[in-house]
């Protein structure tokens, strides 16, 4: 057997060698070659640059929508110029940095590229942040002044006090509405009532939009910069998802978002055209998922930006019907609430209808299979994509984007279980991503070899979109970054790995503080029961002795005794992973309404998991043939509050 086992593997081996010195394999790799020697020669400028050059044809198209307002890439383009000259009378010049808290509005746009145009590069954070966080953040900017839009000043005012930075320009959510109108106040007004409040804050060291502008009416000095692909262009932040309070600040080169259009074109990568596409932009901006798939990349591709700046799931099936994207991103949080939504009207006969949305996609974190089943049931109600495909039924089902804010997503695949029903993936592939050629791959163990195919690890990538550095973190740099044959690769800290085909598969998210088995594992099995488990997170407790508690949130339309899932779910987790682990697992059941805690990004927070009550849980066994369900001790306080330290504090 073992013979026969080292000959297959032999002959897999031989087979890979043989693709590698393909001709077709080589022409690939040039191809690759060329498109990035391309953007070095020919591409070498600001992100204003490269929007106009893919634009330049035809910039009577519209680039923004706005709350009913349409805003053409020649309108667009106009404003970042009269901002960038604002941005020169100022004072702030090329390498400067600029702080900035602003949603998704067309001001942000044209701060982005007002900034691209002079050189300069923008901090931009989240209002959700630790105070004192912010007035570091501000003071290490060493900039005059600060960007704040007029919904978020309120919330950071006392950390603007507190730094050194004296000038605010501030924004208004309603500065780009048509007549200063909000023609979805009806659908807005219980989130967010668009008007203007730069009044009520007006001072000496405050200006306007129309003053700002007025800076630079009678600018008459150079405005545009030379600049370099490697120039660092945005700071922007992780999603909390690890500390709540203090994401990590993250770099990005200019060549980041150049190369990622660029790699979104229908030449390079074989992948639909986003021309004339509507692109949904709701993800806090700090984000820089947002920032590149939402807004920088729908522009270089032709495509129209929706902006949005309420970020709430609740309001999110409204801002589909305002914004009508053909592509929008979510969390899955956002996906799975949704689908509630829609399942629970459609009971009461009240039909929504999304004809629009061609591309509804993950990120940030996978979908369970539970969670794609109930979504991709959601886009078939709505006939989402119907418009595009012109079929009687939609074909469009829940994608998936992954990869992460330091890598640029460089993860993707576009209509998964769509490709699952074509026969060209298994049953067993659903956690198959892909790449762009752009991007190097390496799975380690955990003495830092390269794994063999098939042997799960760490997975590692490098690509041009990587991220520069983290800021001022040595210890997360050190940690994020490791060399492999030479070359420096960023941590995915998720483990995968790769198969013979070249296929990633990855498997969960890893947790550093784990000191048994990874919790994916345990999930990964309670998951396989699509009919009635919706969700599964598994969380570690304790040191010596180690508690698994699975939070489960159940398929919304179950009629199962919840009892019998549970002890299925434990039986499936004895027989692939032992009597040993088995032992000590534990469930809570989340109410569906309730689900799980989200960070301000819309992940789940697996730190508020980690600081929930054990005693919400129970220990399930069969006794005398009958199913029990015990309730499990309270923690221990010190465990309690030693959490409660590493958190930071609770949002």
């Amino acid at each position: 057997m073992g013979d026969k086992k080292d000959m297959i593997n032999n002959l897999k081996t031989y087979n890979i060698k043989k693709l590698i010195n393909s001709k077709l394999y080589k022409r690939q790799n040039a191809k690759l070659e060329k498109v990035l020697s391309d953007i070095q020669r020919f591409h070498n400028w600001s992100l204003y640059d490269e929007i106009f050059s893919k634009n330049k044809s035809e910039l009577h198209r519209t680039a923004l929508f706005y709350r009913g307002n349409n805003i053409t890439y020649k309108q667009m383009l106009d404003k970042m110029m009269q901002f960038a000259k604002s941005l020169k009378a100022l004072g702030i010049k090329k390498g400067d940095e600029i702080p900035a808290c602003i949603s998704n509005s067309p001001e942000f746009v044209y701060l982005l590229g007002a900034v691209s145009i002079i050189g300069a590069k923008l901090n931009v954070f989240g209002d959700d942040f630790d105070e004192d966080y912010i007035t570091e953040i501000i003071n290490q900017t060493k900039c005059d002044y600060i960007f704040v839009g007029d919904n978020k000043y309120p919330l950071i005012k006392d950390s603007i006090d507190k730094s050194d930075c004296n000038n605010v320009v501030m924004m208004s959510l309603a500065d780009s509405l048509v007549n200063g109108k909000d023609p979805y106040e009806e659908l807005d007004d219980s989130f967010y009532k668009f008007e203007n409040k730069t009044k009520e804050y007006m001072n000496d060291n405050i200006m306007n939009q129309s003053q700002f502008i007025e800076k630079g009416e009678n600018y008459t000095g150079v405005v545009k910069e030379k600049v370099d692909l490697d120039d660092e262009f945005t700071i922007t932040y992780s999603s909390g998802s690890t500390n709540s309070s203090r994401p990590k600040a993250i770099v990005h080169k200019l060549r980041s978002y150049i190369t990622m259009g660029t790699f979104h074109e229908p030449k390079v990568s074989n992948t639909p055209s986003m021309k004339n596409m509507r692109v949904l932009a709701h993800i806090p901006t700090h984000s820089n998922t947002n920032i590149m798939s939402c807004i920088t990349d729908s522009l270089i591709e032709e495509a129209t930006v929706c902006l949005e700046p309420i970020y709430d799931k609740d309001f999110f099936h409204s801002s589909l019907q305002i914004n009508k994207p053909t592509f929008a991103c979510a969390t899955r949080s956002f996906w799975v609430n949704l689908s509630k939504i829609v399942i629970k009207l459609n009971k009461y006969n009240v039909n929504v209808k999304l004809p629009f949305l061609l591309v509804p996609m993950s990120v940030g974190e996978p979908l369970s299979r539970g969670e794609e089943e109930l979504a991709n049931k959601m886009c078939k109600l709505t006939d989402a994509g119907i418009e595009k495909t012109h079929t009687p039924k939609s074909v469009v089902t829940m994608s998936v984007a992954g990869g992460d804010c330091e890598h640029g997503g460089i993860f993707f695949i576009v209509f998964r279980n769509l490709m699952k029903k074509l026969k060209r993936m298994n049953d067993e592939d659903y956690d198959i991503l892909r790449t762009y050629s752009m991007v190097d791959l390496a799975v380690l163990d955990a003495d830092g070899n390269i794994c063999k195919n098939g042997e799960i690890g760490r997975l590692y990538a490098k690509s041009p979109c990587n991220m520069k550095e983290y800021r001022n973190n040595p210890e997360a740099n050190a940690k994020f970054f490791k060399e492999i044959n030479g070359e420096i690769y960023g941590d995915c800290s998720v483990y995968g790995y790769i198969d013979d085909k070249g296929y990633i598969h990855v498997k969960g998210r890893i947790n550093e503080s784990c000191k048994a088995i990874p919790p994916f594992k345990i999930s990964e099995e309670i998951s396989k029961d699509t009919r009635n488990i919706l969700s599964c997170e598994t969380i570690e407790h304790g040191d010596d002795d180690i508690t698994y508690a699975c939070h489960i949130e159940l398929q919304p339309e179950t009629n199962a005794d919840v009892d019998k899932v549970l002890f299925s779910a434990l039986c499936r987790v004895k027989e692939a992973l032992g009597n040993d682990v088995a032992e000590k697992v534990v469930f809570r059941v989340r109410n569906n309404v309730e689900s799980f805690p989200l960070t301000d990004c819309g992940k789940r927070s697996n730190k508020k998991l980690e600081y929930e009550e054990l005693e919400n849980c129970v220990k399930v066994s069969l006794e005398n043939n009958q199913i029990v369900m015990s309730p499990v001790e309270k923690r221990d306080e010190n465990a309690k509050e030693l959490i409660k330290n590493n958190m930071g504090f609770l949002k």
